[in-house]
């Protein structure tokens, strides 16, 4: 142990050294590379001014030659922009001179023109309203021997509707009886089926209540085999870790199907037609929430022996009183499970009926409605709300 020990203490001083040789390399390094930097930006410093004194006085040269060049040019520049001036000036006003004289010609010819068309306009106007005021005649004289015809029309169809209403009124009150005797025929053969429905339907859901508890019970059988199995196993490593059983912890469950007291029912009052209906539905969802806790209570007493193996050689009554665990306390049910425990037993109610009888508000029905019916747990049927035979909750 003392060998371990020095060698431990030699490999963390020479740890400690080359900490040390690498800090103060690192160090050297850093202050190296700083005045490399320094120098290096001393030395771009320096060009930098060197190329800006540079270009100012390159920038003042080539400014002092544009300005030579531009006095220079200005005075030619004026003189040509005068002589083009003076150029297009006379030119224009050559242009407008004889714009003018055509201008001046072709009024003259389309003055005689429009002379010319407005004397056959007037001429052709004339003519026209004499030919309009000849047809207008035409014309009222047709919309008289019209209006005369159709005054007749008119007398003979109202005499030929008059004679077709009246005998037409007896078939279509004959008719309309015989439709309202067929209606009330075919709402009497729809209200049977519907019975009829309903009944088949009541029958089905009796008969899936009834295959779903026989499924439960096999269910429960295989769960107190596999409590047995369990506690066959757990008795073992007993044996196998303490020696005996006489040390090991008793946390026995039953094997058979427990008769537990509905949540929703213990809970929320239920009228006695309600209760009376009771089912074994809702019974494994009770026994399951109750008993999943037992099933890691086990682990947890078998785990804590396996974590300190030492104390068990040397004490072992002290990992068996700290294997021993408080009964888990039942937790309340939710309201969904509430309401739909009390449509389970009601087989099936109203939203008003579900209000009063749980004594809850609105909002808190309709909420738990709404998620049983998105997990498809509940169904809605003629404002009545009823649950899924086949669903479990």
């Amino acid at each position: 142990m003392t060998a371990l020990y020095d060698q431990w203490q030699a490999a963390r001083q020479l740890r400690q050294s080359e900490v040390v040789n690498r800090r103060d390399q690192v160090s050297t390094d850093l202050e190296r590379w700083q005045a490399d930097r320094l120098a290096h930006a001393v030395q771009l410093r320096q060009d930098l001014d060197q190329l800006m004194a540079d270009l100012r006085a390159n920038t003042t040269l080539w400014l002092a030659q544009t300005t030579a060049d531009r006095t220079a040019q200005i005075l030619p520049r004026q003189q040509a922009r005068q002589d083009y001036i003076q150029q297009l000036q006379a030119d224009t006003e050559v242009l407008l001179a004889n714009y003018q004289a055509d201008r001046e010609i072709s009024a003259a010819e389309v003055r005689q023109q429009l002379e010319y068309d407005c004397q056959v306009l007037q001429a052709t106007v004339s003519e026209l309203r004499l030919e309009i005021a000849q047809e207008l005649r035409q014309v009222q004289q047709q919309v008289a021997d019209i209006q005369a015809q159709t005054a007749v029309d008119l007398a003979g169809y109202r005499q030929e509707q008059a004679m077709v209403r009246a005998e037409l009124l007896p078939q279509l009150t004959a008719y309309v009886e015989d439709l309202q005797v067929q209606v009330q025929a075919t709402l009497k053969d729809l209200t049977a089926v519907r019975q009829q429905t309903a009944v088949d339907n009541q029958e089905k859901r009796q008969s899936d209540r009834a295959a779903l508890t026989d499924s439960v019970d096999a269910m429960f059988t295989e769960l107190a085999d596999f409590r047995h199995q369990l506690q066959a196993q757990r008795a073992q490593l007993s044996q196998v870790v303490w020696g005996s059983t006489a040390g090991a912890p008793s946390t026995s469950t039953p094997a058979t199907r427990p008769v537990a007291t509905r949540p929703a029912v213990t809970s929320v009052p239920v009228r006695a037609t309600a209760a009376a209906k009771t089912t074994p539905k809702a019974a494994p969802k009770s026994v399951v929430t109750k008993t999943a806790p037992a099933k890691a209570a086990p682990a947890r007493a078998v785990a804590a022996p396996r974590s300190t193996p030492s104390a068990t050689a040397v004490t072992p009554v002290a990992p068996a009183a700290v294997a021993v665990a408080s009964p888990p306390v039942p937790e309340a049910p939710s309201l969904e499970e509430v309401v739909y425990n009390y449509l389970h037993l009601a087989q099936g109610a109203r939203l008003s009926e579900i209000e009063t009888e749980l004594g809850i508000n609105r909002f808190q029905a309709v909420d738990a409605l709404r998620s049983l019916i998105q997990k498809d747990l509940v169904i809605k049927q003629d404002r009545t709300y009823l649950v899924q035979e086949e669903a479990v909750l």
